[in-house]
């Protein structure tokens, strides 16, 4: 009953405030098509080819001991960006290649923006290389592998006698292969349309926030930035409310999270793989606090 009471107050929401609908929709689609989709799409299928040659070279050794899984999934998650950390993460994860309490370990900071992103049009676009990219790197990423490394230490001596593969969904190598191959372009147009779906819906929750006389302009640009990225870092940037040092950390802290809309990708690629989405969401608003906390120690 509540589910149904909260669809009908959005319907009727979206039949008042159409125009808000059609400006948000039509923003989300421009940035899904002009720049998600040439970018992202053959990343993903790169990626999926890959994890196809992983499969294939892990058959030839002794399954649980390669380490080529987990240098694929950072390979692939650091230089390609969203989702693509989190598909290849998965991928191995339903294999057995990677076990669970790694898998989670590593998914937040595997699960990021591209580089071509960070730079292009964060550093250099919005920020107009106010900050130099070693820094801005610093900033974002530290926390992640401090936090990364405690985790992996605690984790450590709580680990349980049984292997945690046992707790990982296996399936056969030469299943695995099967299934891969013959869906690997499938797959990558699904997966890129339901990018190009959050980042529409996000879009039109943004148009909403801004508009809205529930909060002042400044959290709402907070809250903006938190949904999609890409249009709450450029309102930031743009805002006179802040000085320069304020907005610069807010920037790199919304980078650091990624977002609602990359919070939906991510979900919906590591379904039945047995990943925490909890733990990820938590991992991540972390270790943007931590990115907005040290921008302000360093510059």
């Amino acid at each position: 009953m509540p589910a149904i009471i909260i669809l009908l107050i959005c319907i009727i929401l979206l039949i008042n405030n159409s125009q808000l609908v059609i400006q948000g929709a039509t923003e989300g689609l421009l940035l899904w098509y002009k720049n998600v989709l040439p970018l992202l799409l053959p990343f993903m299928l790169i990626s999926g080819l890959l994890e196809e040659a992983v499969i294939k070279q892990c058959n030839q050794k002794t399954k649980n001991k390669s380490s080529l899984p987990v240098f694929s999934v950072i390979f692939m998650g650091l230089f390609c960006g969203y989702p693509i950390g989190a598909k290849s993460s998965s991928f191995f994860l339903k294999q057995g290649l990677i076990d669970k309490r790694r898998a989670n370990i590593i998914l937040p900071v595997v699960n990021n923006v591209s580089p071509m992103f960070f730079i292009g049009f964060i550093i250099e676009n919005t920020l107009n290389n106010k900050i130099n990219i070693h820094t801005a790197y610093t900033i974002v990423y530290l926390p992640y592998i401090i936090f990364i490394t405690l985790e992996l230490i605690l984790t450590h001596h709580k680990k349980r006698a049984i292997s945690s593969y046992q707790n990982t969904y296996i399936i056969p190598v030469s299943q695995a292969n099967t299934t891969q191959s013959k869906s690997i372009s499938e797959n990558s147009i699904s997966q890129i349309t339901f990018v190009g779906l959050y980042i529409m819906l996000c879009s039109i929750v943004s148009e909403f926030i801004f508009h809205s006389n529930l909060f002042d302009t400044t959290i709402k640009l907070i809250l903006v930035g938190a949904t999609e990225i890409t249009r709450g870092v450029v309102q930031i940037s743009q805002t006179s409310l802040m000085n320069e040092q304020i907005k610069t950390a807010l920037i790199l802290a919304c980078t650091s999270f990624g977002g609602i809309s990359s919070i939906l990708q991510t979900n919906k690629v590591i379904q039945d793989s047995g990943l925490s989405l909890l733990h990820y969401i938590f991992v991540k608003l972390l270790c943007a606090i931590g990115s907005f906390y040290l921008c302000i120690l360093i510059i």
